[in-house]
């Protein structure tokens, strides 16, 4: 009997979206250290590469679009499958996830 559960998501989904936060939040302050420490090294040569910073913040903005969708399902209890229809295509609004 799922009396803790909310929705359709089991205990097990729910802990798989919380580790999954966990290493998303790991790969986002690497990917921000990197940053940092691109940004700094291109300040001591004085020449900055807006493309390779451009992409770099990138991939921070695509951990941190994940990370909200995982926040969400969390928030909303809602299940893996659930949840991956939202990161494909929408929200069941007709607009597209953010």
């Amino acid at each position: 009997m799922a009396l803790f559960s909310r929705g359709g998501q089991t205990g097990r989904e729910r802990r798989a979206m919380q580790d999954h936060l966990g290493e998303l939040d790991d790969m986002r302050r690497s990917n921000l250290s990197d940053l940092g420490q691109m940004t700094v090294e291109m300040a001591a040569q004085g020449n900055f590469n807006r493309q390779r910073l451009s992409e770099q913040a990138a991939e921070v903005v695509k951990i941190d679009r994940e990370a909200d969708l995982i926040a969400r399902g969390l928030e909303e209890g809602l299940t893996l499958q659930e949840l991956e229809d939202l990161a494909r295509g929408g929200d069941g609004s007709g607009s597209p996830a953010r």
